[in-house]
């Protein structure tokens, strides 16, 4: 990270905002590209994801937004006055969406520090060592709850410095047996999602972070990169 005087001495990004005065725009053809790492003992590899608004669609006689991510899922999104939220996913293998049970938050309003949401979460980085299937997202389900920590920070990314942004943070904790010695442990699950007036999701962090035994942890970070 650049030292804060440093920062304080960028201006702010010189490209035109794409989305207005939203949060999170959701208009057909907006785009983003995050450059994606992992910090874990387990060496992974560098990724690129694309996400783009394609063109809308209805789920229930209801309009929605379809976000396509190019791992090959899209995401279907409603928004209202009440905010934004997740109402179904369809990969692209499947012929139709499957509708969430319940809708879930993505950004909930008003827009301002202080709103509280919860959603359930899965461990997407906590890997087992030596047992298979490795990953734990299928089996680990627990409520992870959110809150808007502050609605005027600035954030600098590959694509340049953004401000004001939304900083969303959500906690979660993940009861595992992790080693013979400590037994089950409390594993903290914790999520940070910066949101750029006009410019979206500019940045998002992980952290899984387990004490050694039979997992392996970890930290990913996704930055806007155009």
């Amino acid at each position: 990270m650049k030292a804060l005087l440093l920062l304080a001495a960028w201006p702010l990004a010189a490209c035109t905002p794409s989305g207005g005065e939203a949060w999170f725009p959701l208009h057909t053809g907006f785009s983003q590209t995050y450059a994606v790492r992992v910090d874990s003992e387990e060496r992974r590899p560098d990724e690129r994801w694309t996400l783009r608004v394609t063109s809308p669609a209805t789920l229930d006689g209801q309009p929605v937004a379809v976000r396509h991510h190019s791992e090959g899922v899209s995401y279907w999104l409603r928004e209202d006055a009440q905010g934004i939220r997740r109402v179904a996913i369809r990969l692209d293998i499947d012929a139709e969406p499957t509708p969430e049970k319940e809708p879930l938050w993505v950004l909930k309003a008003p827009y301002t520090v202080g709103t509280e949401w919860t959603t359930p979460t899965v461990p997407y980085l906590i890997l087992r060592r030596n047992e298979h299937p490795r990953e734990l997202k299928h089996s680990h389900r627990v409520p992870m709850g959110w809150r808007i920590e502050a609605d005027d920070d600035q954030v600098t990314t590959p694509a340049g410095r953004f401000g004001p942004c939304l900083r969303v943070v959500g906690r979660a904790v993940l009861n595992l047996y992790t080693d013979p010695v400590n037994g089950f442990t409390n594993v903290p699950l914790t999520s940070r999602e910066w949101y750029c007036k006009g410019q979206g999701l500019v940045k998002f962090e992980r952290e899984e972070p387990v004490p050694p035994g039979f997992m392996v942890g970890g930290r990913l970070v996704a930055e806007l990169v155009d």
